[in-house]
């Protein structure tokens, strides 16, 4: 589920928004032509400028850090969550002007095999992701590959920026529903299609998902995932795009561990998301910087 944080639709609101989504544009514009190589120093000073304006967000990622650090993190190490978050702007903007080979030949995939054997059963195929590395970026893969991907956009004001950011991360292939009851009747149809479902599953914005340990504390985790898989019987797989040197990524995929039901959904519903959030914090915790999460996950 991609997220433009509130604060920026409040206070962009006062502006003009055809001056806005024209500015969004102009961005998307240069970034599409500048070379990669210009993003690490442009999203260095936009970063910065984030971390120093955003008290608020600031004070969210400090929180999120000493969870997974164990410990209070410097200012550095929050600063380059702030760095990240830049990075992941820039590859949305330039995501249009990008094409699919181009793309392919940015990543190193890991487990592709898993899907492949997770679509022998016809059922679709669920991949469960982070708010980690690029999930523009990350949303691509799979289409670049050759498979069928669905995901849901949460809503934002105003429509009209919410109209630019879904442009932006569909224009390759991937089709995003706007959250709600209808989204969740859509991606049943896809998974009866024997498609893939790519779905950013650690952050719960409904707060309605169950509590389940994360980093030794509970915070709730969206339960949709684990719904579809037991009504649908959709195996899950679990995929994140990191970031590493030279603005290339590593693409994992791979197979959910095993999960012993009981029979009882509502208990079933929560182990499978427990089982969801203990390989994301395997990610996360090997890349704190890249856990681009700007409100606090954890219950004050």
């Amino acid at each position: 589920m991609v997220h433009v944080p509130p604060y920026v639709a409040q206070r962009l609101r006062p502006l003009s928004t055809q001056l806005l989504v024209a500015g969004l544009r102009a961005a998307s514009a240069g970034a599409g032509r500048l070379p990669r190589s210009f993003a690490e120093p442009v999203c260095r000073v936009v970063g910065a400028i984030w971390y120093l304006s955003r008290p608020g967000a600031r004070a969210a990622v400090r929180d999120n850090l000493r969870h997974i650090l164990g410990r209070q993190p410097t200012e550095r190490e929050i600063a380059r969550v702030f760095h990240h978050g830049a990075l992941n702007y820039w590859d949305t903007l330039a995501l249009p002007h990008s094409t699919f080979r181009q793309i392919l030949s940015l990543v190193d995939i890991h487990g592709v095999e898993h899907i492949e054997r997770a679509r022998e059963l016809g059922r679709g195929v669920i991949c469960a992701g982070a708010h980690l590395g690029s999930v523009a970026f990350a949303a691509q893969i799979l289409p670049a590959l050759g498979y069928t991907v669905v995901g849901v956009m949460e809503a934002s004001e105003p429509p009209e920026v919410f109209d630019f950011f879904a442009q932006q991360r569909q224009g390759l292939g991937t089709r995003l529903l706007p959250a709600g009851a209808s989204a969740a009747r859509e991606l049943l149809r896809a998974l009866r299609r024997n498609e893939l479902l790519g779905l950013v599953t650690d952050r719960d914005v409904s707060g309605t998902g169950p509590l389940v340990p994360f980093f030794g504390s509970p915070t709730q985790f969206p339960d949709g995932p684990a719904w579809l898989s037991l009504r649908t019987g959709a195996p899950i797989l679990t995929a994140v795009a990191i970031r590493k040197a030279g603005g290339r990524f590593d693409a994992w995929m791979e197979p959910l561990p095993t999960v012993a039901l009981t029979g009882d959904t509502r208990q079933d519903v929560v182990r499978v998301t427990q089982a969801i959030a203990e390989r994301l914090q395997y990610y996360v915790a090997n890349h704190p910087e890249q856990w681009t999460v700007f409100q606090r996950r954890w219950p004050g």
